[in-house]
């Protein structure tokens, strides 16, 4: 008669030979005669669950484990088991207990990590993984997932690490260079892209990484490779919302906006449900709340529709209802410097100064701001005791808001500071004169030390300005003498002297609305006794080349090299007609009569419906009476021109 053991090996030969009725009857007897054998329960354990029969397997190795708790291969095998039944958390139990008494196994290290990460225990994955790659440092995979665990757990300098190393590992393993990729996305590495068009060759069904290639190129400003490659996304994955969204905000940077409308409107007929695509259609429809409506339908607390329909409604001039939304949008994510930019401007814009400068100051974290933040590292002055120290204030943004702003340095002087001011070069001789500055600095030259520095923009914060408190005592510049006789000798003569600006910088956010063009003024040129001059310098300047002017009209801009000749100029003038750009400030600044040309919805400085301004005394404000009217605004002003030109008949 056989002993157990040679049962056993027979059973087993049987078994490995794939004979596994004989297999299992043999192991049936042997369990009849000693029930608690934990060999033969393992052993038919192994067979029950090749079988299929996963319940009576599990009863066979749990007894098994039960009887030998000491033995990984047990617990590995029941692992395995737990796992075919769909049930992560058990076998990541027992992978766990056999990977204590066996802890050079990286067969147990490795599926632990598996196992782990399925429940979400993120963190013994991590170490399960990190367990395989000591145990054998050849092997990519762990390497490679050990690296995407970094990644997602936002420690991207060792997530690098790992996956640099998977991939001289295994160079053709696609998932570590996708992630590889989108690691080095993080740190704005320059390798980003080569990591990622990789990923794209190695995983060619993967929509994922074309997406994450195509928001590289996008976050560059590179459209046309983004528009490739998230066409190729779409091919793989039509309705990948992210995708999307994002061609459509490619092709419109890219200047294909029926595109982008088109690739909207497909996203909502897939996904009429997505916040997003609403609010991206919407930046396509400029003036419509409907795509605005539907996205805050979808989603109330949609911080991008929030503050869109609160844009919209302050441009309608709806400024309680603009700013009810501004709120809404602020207490949903107060840390947004959006949110808080775009209440800023709603605020200015109401008259509240003091909270519209406390908003302002979140300028420097919006993302597509025109300014870049200087970077100095010396303190932000806002307000304190600087007497006895020095300070640095510097232009920011255009050269209309400096000139506006430029106007508190002789306030920082009085407080007994001294006073440095850098500026965009074409600025330097007209504020040279700028009473208690004591240099005047072109941007890029070398400073002096100094111990406080200020961006413009933010002095009537520091100076806690409301409407009330505008320093708006003027002239606070001045034309350089020489420069301002000469112009007063060769502009000498009869007539009215008006100077015409008619367009500002076309790249300004908003400016097809602010500049009226050439062509809308032309009615003020029939006024009679005036004399017209241009002092239009840049792209608006080309207009004059495509119309007749009459004699009445005289362009200088040739004759124009910087702000200081424009001053000049001004100077001898005895009105300034200019739409919303920098000579408007210069003449206000100036203390020259000023008329200036307002769209319905103005930029902030101008408030509302108001004829004057206070931070320029001289200046009249001529407002459009609808959207788009420019006809009735001239219509005022060649009025207003002609019963002045009469007056000094």
């Amino acid at each position: 008669m056989a002993t157990l053991d040679e049962a056993l090996a027979i059973a087993l030969d049987l078994h490995t030979a794939g004979r596994t009725e004989e297999a299992e009857a043999l192991y049936g007897r042997i369990l009849d005669a000693v029930p608690d054998e934990p060999n033969a329960l393992h052993l038919y354990g192994l067979l029950c669950a090749q079988c299929g029969r996963l319940e009576q397997a599990a009863d066979l190795l749990g007894r098994a484990v039960t009887l030998r708790p000491g033995q990984p291969e047990y617990r590995a095998n029941l692992a395995m088991l737990h796992q075919a039944r769909g049930n992560p958390a058990a076998a990541a139990e027992q992978y766990r207990t056999a990977l204590r008494l066996c802890p050079d196994s990286a067969a147990l290290a490795f599926p632990l990590a598996g196992a782990a990460r399925q429940v979400g225990q993120g963190e013994l994955a991590l170490a399960a993984y990190r367990r395989t790659t000591v145990i054998q440092p050849d092997l990519a995979e762990p390497m490679a997932q050990a690296g995407i665990l970094l990644r997602y757990a936002g420690r991207t300098s060792e997530a690098l690490s790992a996956l640099r190393r998977a991939v001289q590992l295994r160079p053709d393993h696609g998932e570590a260079w996708h992630h590889l990729g989108v690691a080095l996305q993080r740190i704005r590495d320059p390798d980003t892209v080569a990591a990622l068009a990789q990923a794209v060759v190695l995983l060619p069904e993967d929509a994922t990484a074309r997406l994450n290639l195509g928001r590289v190129h996008y976050d560059a400003g590179r459209w046309g490779a983004a528009v490739a490659a998230l066409r190729g996304a779409l091919a793989l994955d039509p309705a990948n919302d992210g995708a999307l969204e994002l061609l459509a905000a490619a092709r419109r940077k890219a200047g294909g906006e029926g595109e982008a409308v088109r690739t909207l409107r497909r996203l909502l007929r897939l996904r009429p449900d997505t916040a997003n695509g609403w609010h991206a259609l919407s930046l396509s429809e400029p003036g419509s709340l409907v795509s605005l409506h539907r996205a805050l339908a979808v989603q109330p607390d949609h911080r991008g529709a929030l503050s869109g329909l609160a844009n919209r409604l302050r441009d309608r001039r709806e400024i309680a209802a603009s700013l009810r939304l501004h709120d809404r949008a602020v207490r949903l994510e107060p840390a947004s410097a959006e949110a808080r930019w775009n209440r800023s401007l709603a605020r200015l814009l109401a008259g509240d100064l003091p909270g519209g400068w406390e908003d302002y100051e979140a300028r420097w974290g919006v993302a597509d701001f025109p300014t870049r933040p200087r970077g100095l590292p010396q303190p932000l002055w806002s307000g304190g005791e600087i007497a006895g120290q020095t300070i640095l204030l510097h232009e920011e943004q255009g050269r209309g808001d400096a000139i506006q702003f430029v106007r508190y340095a002789p306030l920082v002087a009085a407080r007994g500071a001294r006073v440095f001011l850098e500026v965009g070069a074409d600025l330097v001789p007209l504020f040279r004169g700028l009473p208690g500055v004591e240099a005047v600095f072109a941007r890029g030259e070398p400073l002096p030390a100094f111990d406080w520095q200020c961006p413009l923009l933010s002095l009537p914060r520091a100076f806690a300005t409301r409407l009330e408190t505008v320093p708006a005592a003027v002239p606070y510049l001045t034309a350089d003498p020489a420069r301002a006789a000469a112009w007063r000798e060769r502009l000498a003569g009869g007539g009215l002297k008006v100077g015409l600006v008619w367009a500002g910088n076309p790249h300004f956010a908003g400016d097809r609305e602010r500049s009226p063009g050439l062509a809308v003024l032309s009615p003020l040129l029939s006024v009679p006794g005036c004399r017209f001059f241009g002092l239009q310098l840049g792209p608006g300047h080309d207009e004059l080349s495509r119309r007749s002017m009459p004699a009445s009209f005289t362009d200088l801009a040739p004759d124009i090299r910087d702000f200081a000749d424009s001053a000049a100029i001004m100077a001898s003038l005895d009105l300034v007609v200019s739409s919303c750009t920098a000579p408007a400030h210069l003449a206000g600044a100036l203390g020259v009569p000023l008329w200036v040309l307002l769209s319905h919805a103005p930029d902030w400085r101008w408030l509302l419906d108001r004829s004057d301004s206070p931070w320029y005394p001289t200046a009249r404000l001529f407002r459009q009476p609808r959207p788009g009217d420019w006809a009735g605004v001239t219509e005022e002003v060649a009025a207003a021109l002609a019963g002045r030109a009469a007056s000094l008949l």
